[in-house]
């Protein structure tokens, strides 16, 4: 709604030619204002689902995210290899994952970044 009334102030006009919008006139405008209003409200609520889903999903201890692409088993494989002089590349192409998920994926100290 305050992009319309920005748009509003510096003397452009809205027109929506399949729906018939015209913001040039007050009936054009109310549209205009029920449909933000109601754009507002979908977001909000979408917003509040997944909040209750995240919520639900803590209360039954399972994991909240995106899961993580290497486990500890993978992590500790990529630390054996590394330190027995594998190049990232092959690690990465071992485990199925990219050079820079190896990188971070065991987190501090899984392998030193290379300089820049």
């Amino acid at each position: 709604m305050t992009t319309i009334c920005d748009l509003d102030k510096q003397n452009i006009v809205l027109r929506s030619l399949r729906e018939g919008i015209d913001t040039s006139n007050p009936t054009g405008r109310m549209v205009a204002g029920v449909l933000a209003s109601l754009a507002e409200l979908e977001l909000e609520l979408g917003q509040e689902r997944r909040s209750a889903a995240r919520d639900a999903r803590r209360a039954r201890g399972q994991h909240v995210g995106r899961p993580k692409a290497l486990d500890a088993q993978k992590t500790a494989l990529a630390r054996r290899m590394h330190a027995s002089g594998e190049p990232v590349k092959t690690i990465a192409e071992a485990l199925g994952a990219s050079a820079a998920t190896v990188y971070r994926g065991g987190g501090p100290g899984l392998i030193g970044r290379p300089a820049l």
